[in-house]
Order: structure tokens, then C-alpha cells, then sequence
């Protein structure tokens, strides 16, 4: 989990050039995130707060569309520190762009850097926050696009943090993006290879499905509610986790090969790797099912936020021996609704 400072800023609050505005998520009627699953009569309710939210939202994209349509001007609007203005580009990128609750049965996620530019107090201005945006930002997300070969390409969510200055005092960003492919569905069969696309035990059915991806599907069914027709689900203030597999040991420090930690994971370093270790059946699929569901809950109880996507992979690595494990990337965010509003395909920008 990272530990800095401004990532903990920002698990309290999401940080708006207004101060004072308390983030409240999607109400629900009677607090049970499974309601909207079970019966879909019981709506959410958006709160004040919440389309409060919403708006600034739309009046930050705005600005900077009228700022990208009247170039010449080079002063003007807002000022924003570093943290502010990440956090305005990465609730609108969140809003404008991401797909959630896609179900994608392939996903990557993508780290890279760029420059905010400040002047001598620390802050950017509208204008130049838009050139960010349009020409560092965008193009960014569309280069990290482009890195994958998948058949078609969602962006499901985007983190961004500053994680420095450079030589000439401006603040270094790190953008992470989730990008995905594909449907995935719960095809109801248990016993599949445990990674690399490689479908069922042991024929391969169904590739490119696995026990990652289906195991990455159930996580989202159980613990992100379905929004109501019409409606679906922002975030703001994204946070991400990766796991480390070998987090949490079981069998007393004493592996086998079998379920020896809660992530998946298994080692030549124990035994020799074989099928048996490559597919997990019904009760090794259950197994893995409910606890990454409950790092899912541990991860909305740790932040503040919601649960909001998860990406699961299984693959192979040969240092310092040769072992096999699942990669289990967690996010988190504030929720919000939006109600009759599409998405922007940011590879048309």
C-alpha cells in the first residue's frame, strides 16, 4: 500500500479548489450493498453533497474546454497547487473517460510520469493546467493504450500522484491506468488453470478465460452493487493497492504448496510444480473466492472509499526459482452516480 503523505491526504478527503466540501458517497436505502443486486426497486439516492460533487466535475471540464478552444489566453481562471490540480485532472479523467463495473475478463495497469509546471508560489492556472491536460495528460493514457495488444481497449480507472519535484521546482505526477478487454462471465464451472489464459482444466475451454479472471469477475459481482438503469458509477480520489502474494502465510509457516497463503501462490522452492498446482478446483476456487472478497472489504475499511475495480492476473516467474502466483491490484474511490451521462472514448481525443 503506498504510505506517503499526500496519498494519505487524500484516502481523508478528495481535494477541491473549494474548501470545506465533505466527499459523501451514493446513499443507499438501507445500507446493504447487496440490496441493489437481490432487488433492483431499491434505488440509490444521491445526496446533495454528491451532486455537489458532480458539478464540480462538469464546471472543471469546462474550463478546460474553453481554455483548449481560446488558446491565445494564458492567464486566468483558477490556481491550484500540485496535489489540487492531480486531483481535479484525475476526477475528471475518472468522470469523463473510465468505464466501471465492465467486467472485462483482461486487464492491464500502466505507471508513467509527467511534469505539472508551477510557477514561483507552486500553483498552475487554469490555461496552463489545460495544456497539461490535453497534451501531457491524454497522451499519455493513449501511449500506455497502445502498449497492449488487446482486441479492444477499455480505460477502467486512473490514479494520479505526485510523487516529487524536479530540478526546476515542478511537481512529477505519476499516472496509473487500468485498461481492459473483453467480457467476462461466470461460466459456473470450477476447475480452471490458474493463469495465463490458458481456460479450464484440463482441456482449455473457454480461453482466454481462467481462474484469475474468474475469480477477478466474482470479486466485482459480490462486492460492487449494480447501479440503477440508466445510471452508473464515477470515483473520485482513486486509490490502488497491489498485494503481495505472500502477505498473509497459513499452515503455520509451513508451505506445501496448497493453499499456503490467501493470494495464490506456490514455489519450486517447496516442490516441484506440477498440473496439481496448476488448476484449482471447486474448493480451491472457493477458497481464494472469499478471501480476496474480504481483502476487497478490508481495502474499503482501510481507506474510507469504496470498493471500485480489482485486476487478478496469474503468472510465471523464475527468480530466484521458478514459482506461479495470482497479482491481485485493488481500487478504491469515492462513489459517486451519474445518471443518464456517457463516456467519452479517450482514444478519439
Amino acid at each position: 500500500m503506498k504510505k506517503s503523505t499526500l496519498k494519505q491526504m487524500r484516502r481523508a478527503i478528495t481535494v477541491f479548489s473549494y474548501a470545506g466540501m465533505m466527499v459523501v458517497s451514493v446513499i443507499f436505502t438501507n445500507g446493504c450493498k447487496k440490496d441493489l443486486r437481490t432487488d433492483q426497486a431499491q434505488q440509490p439516492i444521491v445526496d446533495d453533497a454528491s451532486e455537489a460533487v458532480i458539478a464540480h466535475i462538469l464546471e472543471f471540464k469546462e474550463r478546460m474546454a474553453y481554455y483548449h478552444e481560446n488558446p491565445n489566453l494564458k492567464t486566468g481562471g483558477e490556481l491550484y497547487s500540485a496535489l489540487e490540480a492531480a486531483t481535479e485532472l484525475e476526477n475528471l479523467l475518472n468522470y469523463n473517460f473510465c468505464y466501471t463495473s465492465s467486467n472485462c475478463n483482461q486487464k492491464e495497469y500502466f505507471s508513467s510520469d509527467f511534469i505539472i509546471p508551477l510557477d514561483d508560489l507552486e500553483k498552475i492556472n487554469d490555461p496552463k493546467l489545460m495544456d497539461v491536460y490535453y497534451n501531457k495528460v491524454i497522451d499519455t493514457i493513449q501511449a500506455q493504450m497502445g502498449r497492449n495488444n488487446f482486441s479492444t481497449k477499455n480505460l477502467l480507472a486512473v490514479d494520479l500522484e505526485v510523487s516529487g519535484m524536479d530540478s526546476n521546482g515542478d511537481a512529477i505526477v505519476s499516472i496509473g491506468a487500468l485498461i481492459g478487454n473483453g467480457q467476462a462471465g461466470v461460466l459456473n464451472n470450477d476447475d480452471w488453470w490458474y493463469g495465463e489464459n490458458e481456460g479450464m482444466y484440463p482441456y482449455g475451454q473457454y480461453v482466454p478465460e481462467d481462474a484469475a479472471s474468474q475469480l477477478m469477475k466474482r470479486v466485482i459481482d459480490d462486492v460492487i452493487p449494480i447501479p440503477p438503469t440508466g445510471g452508473r458509477w464515477t470515483y473520485t480520489g482513486v486509490v490502488n493497492e497491489l498485494i503481495p502474494a505472500t502477505q498473509d502465510p497459513l499452515h503455520g509457516g509451513n508451505p506445501d504448496n496448497y493453499r499456503d497463503f490467501k493470494i495464490f501462490y506456490a514455489t519450486e522452492a517447496v516442490a516441484t510444480i506440477t498440473n496439481a498446482q496448476k488448476h484449482l478446483p471447486m474448493a480451491e476456487m472457493s477458497f481464494y473466492e472469499s478471501n480476496y472478497i474480504d481483502y476487497a472489504l478490508g481495502y474499503e475499511t482501510a481507506t474510507g472509499m469504496d470498493f471500485s475495480d480489482c485486476n487478478i492476473t496469474g503468472g510465471p516467474l523464475f527468480q530466484p526459482v521458478y514459482f506461479i502466483q495470482h497479482n491481485y491490484r485493488m481500487f478504491a474511490g469515492n462513489r459517486h452516480l451519474a445518471m443518464n451521462i456517457g463516456i467519452d472514448d479517450i482514444l478519439a481525443y
